[in-house]
């Protein structure tokens, strides 16, 4: 026989979960009656588009330990102290102890280090890797001239 309050926790889990589907399943049709909106909208201003071929943009997710742009400010502030090229484990290393991120953690610093290269590789225009570092491929990086 279950346990009473196991059985509870379980409902009172299962209650919870499907308010939450009820809530955004109201989200969903009340996104669809805007996006009608927004095609009638369309078809108003300009006859010849067709918003069905419009393309759907999925959100940005964003990361918890970085506001929009902070992670390659943070770089830039780096690159901007450093006497030599830095390389991308340095970048992650100073970027979690300013976050005051534990270092050891690897799959933290895994993932901070992929937000790190994908910040610098939009950067392109104004940082620039300057070599790779034998075995293992470690990255420099500096602030272009």
């Amino acid at each position: 026989m279950a346990e009473p309050h196991v059985v509870a926790a379980l409902k009172e889990k299962r209650a919870r979960i499907s308010g939450q589907i009820l809530a955004l399943e109201a989200q969903i049709g009340q996104q669809r009656a805007d996006l009608l909106h927004l095609d009638a909208t369309l078809r108003l201003f300009g006859e010849d588009i067709d918003p069905e071929a419009i393309p759907p943009r999925r959100p940005a997710s964003r990361n918890e330990w970085f506001g929009h742009g902070e992670c390659l400010r943070l770089t830039y502030a780096i690159l901007r102290g450093a006497t030599a090229p830095v390389t991308t484990g340095e970048i992650v290393r100073r970027l979690m102890t300013t976050k005051s991120l534990p270092v050891e953690d690897r799959a933290t610093y895994n993932l901070i280090r992929q937000t790190v290269a994908n910040s610098l590789a939009r950067a392109k225009d104004t940082v620039e890797c300057i070599r790779r570092n034998g075995d293992d491929h470690e990255h420099r990086w500096r602030l272009r001239d």
